[in-house]
């Protein structure tokens, strides 16, 4: 089967209206009144963000999760992805079929369509690259800039899971189950960001650690970021030290989970939230004026290298 062939085979019957089953040089999609869009693009490589081995269904799920966490930090529903893929034609037709069948599970499940994309041979690794579309309620959209002094400072989920799990991810030993799950599907916390854009003052999503991605929010609000040690809800996998567990939760990447500011009279509104979503969401700390652009603890920065691109 040649690209076209595969096209129309496995993407054609998972592509939106718009996208005119994949059968134009472009889609097409008329915008929304009163509603601003929100775009953002991530590409995973094989080796470097997956291991290769995994389940194609598996892999297409990250890729899109990845992304979708990226709307969910600045509060946006999801609408339309489009899809890059190049792969060794020798992998073809078997990860395919399967990749397609992963895709197909998280769009019902996360309510966004495929509008388009490329589909193009590799040497010897998969590249992944998706563009995702969401919209906003007009003024609604919630950037990394708009911190106050006094604010709260929240995250969701558990922290360092998916560092845990890839850590450890060919160990036999069923403790490691539920980190290794996390690192494989992480959850875009999509419908709880949509349900507190309105009591968000900034967010992010972690995904090169607590640390760093903590320092983007107050560099960009210039501002201090005080974090409590303690309150972190870090993992309970009791074969690790506190400290493993600890340094996973502060400088482990993959969580994505969202860190975000919320000024103090919300709180109520946030925890009622989070029981509504069935979500655990924990305040670790606060924003003030100080040593603005630095994260702080116990009156010291946290000076510790996190994950980088490059």
């Amino acid at each position: 089967m040649d690209e076209f062939d595969l096209i129309k085979k496995y993407f054609a019957p998972i592509s939106s209206i718009e996208s005119q089953s994949l059968s134009n040089d472009g889609a097409f999609f008329r915008p929304k009144i009163n509603l601003d869009y929100v775009v953002s693009t991530d590409t995973i490589i094989e080796k470097i963000h997956f291991k290769g081995d995994e389940s194609p269904d598996l892999i297409a799920k990250k890729a899109l999760r990845t992304n979708l966490s990226d709307l969910a930090a600045m509060g946006a529903d999801p609408e339309f992805y489009s899809l890059a893929l190049s792969l060794p034609k020798i992998k073809a037709k078997n990860f395919i079929k399967n990749f397609v069948k992963g895709l197909k599970e998280d769009q019902k499940e996360y309510k966004v369509k495929l509008l388009g994309g490329d589909l193009t041979a590799s040497p010897d690794i998969i590249v992944i690259t998706i563009n995702i579309i969401g919209t906003v309620p007009r003024g609604k959209c919630i950037s990394r800039s708009n911190s106050m002094a006094n604010d709260l400072l929240y995250v969701t989920g558990t922290l360092g899971l998916s560092n845990i799990g890839l850590l450890n991810l060919y160990k036999n030993d069923k403790k490691y189950s539920k980190a290794k799950l996390k690192y494989y599907l992480p959850q875009p916390r999509v419908s709880f960001s949509a349900s507190v854009r309105n009591f968000v003052t900034s967010m992010i999503d972690i995904s090169d650690g607590l640390v760093q991605d903590c320092r983007h929010l107050a560099r960009e609000s210039n501002l201090e970021f005080v974090i409590n040690l303690k309150n972190l809800p870090i993992s309970n996998i009791n074969l690790l030290s506190y400290k493993e567990r600890l340094n996973s939760a502060l400088i482990g990447g993959d969580d994505y989970e969202l860190l975000f500011t919320s000024a103090p009279e919300h709180k109520e509104n946030i925890n009622k939230i989070a029981k509504l979503h069935d979500l655990k969401v924990t305040n670790i700390g606060y924003v003030k004026i100080g040593n603005n652009g630095q994260v702080t603890s116990n009156n010291r920065p946290i000076n510790i290298d996190a994950y980088k691109h490059f």
